[in-house]
């Protein structure tokens, strides 16, 4: 019900403001080409744009290739060869996907870029991983200081290497907790985007580093992931003790933030209905001969205890 009546209020903001993308009854095929969609907000993306595109009468479809960027080509291909007439791409790796990319835009196909940026993309809707990066390390700021007021602590943290703009993001947080914290110390790097990998990644880390209690992550799988491996292996009086802060606010820990449980802190980029809408239309406007602008950015906001009910009300309906 919360995503339904979020995507009524899309509409209703679109009918309000007199926004038309494409002539009254022209029907559009729009496809997704992701990967790794066990990534909680990127299902969720996909899933909205589906529901979203198809309440205005368009063709709206996704595929997943995976962790294979040969798959993600042949997905193309095929969005091409059925006459897709645009396509969202987040790409694996965006130097294997520029021939097939010119492909697309040589058949009249409009391109849009999610997340990851790539040659032909007409327009780039994604966070600024430097400026996402110091935003983490000033929310969980209060939680540390509090905690650990003489800066000397260990933490952990899970990252997005196998993509450009996680390796940026990754490096920004680094960066900047080392500025505001020069004598704490990383003592362990994992991998993750989906929930099942935050789990596996934090369950190691609580075993490999008993006194550590700062956890950083730049997904909601290492949100939501976490969250339930330290709610697994810590007792409950102990949470307090435990700082998670993660990046894309999903619906789940929102929940857990609200919850008082390890999760202390989410920072929220619009969640996945925002940005599967925010797409659509992108789509629908370069259709409709409109202008875009090459780079949309994403709005950051720190989801804390504070202001997680605001948030929850303003981007869920809830």
């Amino acid at each position: 019900m919360k995503k339904l009546f979020a995507l009524i209020l899309v509409l209703a903001l679109a009918l309000s403001t007199g926004v038309c993308f494409a002539e009254a009854g022209e029907t559009y095929k729009i496809g997704f080409s992701f990967y790794n969609l066990a990534n909680p907000v990127w299902a969720e993306l996909v899933e909205t744009a589906v529901t979203y595109g198809k309440s205005l009468g368009h063709d709206v479809s996704y595929v997943d290739c995976g962790q294979d960027s040969q798959t993600q080509i042949s997905q193309i291909e095929n969005y091409i060869m059925s006459e897709c007439d645009a396509i969202v791409i987040l790409p694996i790796d965006p130097v294997a996907i520029e021939n097939v990319v010119k492909e697309a835009l040589d058949a009249g196909i409009r391109v849009i870029s999610y997340s990851t940026d790539f040659v032909g993309a007409e327009s780039n809707l994604a966070l600024d991983p430097v400026a996402n990066g110091y935003a983490l390390i000033e929310m969980c700021g209060p939680w540390i200081d509090e905690h650990y007021p003489d800066g000397k602590f260990e933490w952990t943290f899970m990252n997005i290497p196998t993509i450009e703009l996680g390796v940026q993001e990754g490096n920004a947080v680094e960066e900047a907790m080392l500025k505001r914290y020069p004598d704490s110390k990383l003592v362990g790097t994992a991998a993750v985007l989906s929930n099942e990998e935050g789990m596996a990644a934090t369950e190691a880390f609580l075993s490999a580093y008993p006194d550590c209690r700062v956890y950083l992550g730049i997904s909601g799988g290492a949100g939501v992931g976490g969250n339930e491996a330290i709610k697994g292996n810590v007792p409950e009086a102990e949470w307090d003790d435990y700082g998670l802060f993660s990046v894309d606010a999903t619906e789940q820990e929102c929940e857990n933030i609200a919850k008082g449980e390890p999760e202390k802190g989410s920072l929220g980029l619009g969640g996945g209905t925002a940005h599967g809408t925010a797409l659509i239309d992108l789509c629908l406007k370069a259709l409709a001969g409109e202008e875009l602008e090459r780079y949309t950015g994403l709005p950051i906001t720190m989801v804390t205890a504070d202001t997680v009910e605001q948030y929850v009300a303003e981007t869920y309906g809830g």
